[in-house]
């Protein structure tokens, strides 16, 4: 049997290390959340892959969503508030 494949990779894996970023959402998530976040890598497949190749750090934060990506797709108000608060003070830590 003989065959041909093609493949065109669309996007590189990446890993943020620590620095400014990741330590203004490590504190961000544990002044609201009153924990310390872990950091991992064992999420789905993700956009920041296209982000992350220009050369940028990339670091997801979203909404705890159990039904993320199926029927009824939704998210507490207040969890979005939350995350809105978290977002701020990320901004704030890194233009302080």
């Amino acid at each position: 049997m003989r065959y041909t494949i093609e493949w065109k990779l669309s996007g590189q894996p990446f890993l943020t290390t620590r620095g400014k970023l990741v330590d203004a959402v490590v504190k961000a998530v544990a002044h609201y959340n009153e924990i310390k976040p872990q950091l991992l890598t064992t999420g789905g497949t993700s956009d920041g892959r296209f982000i992350a190749r220009m050369g940028a750090q990339v670091v997801e934060l979203g909404p705890v969503n159990a039904t993320i990506h199926k029927i009824n797709e939704c998210v507490k108000a207040s969890d979005l508030q939350m995350l809105s608060r978290m977002y701020q003070r990320i901004m704030e830590q890194l233009i302080a």
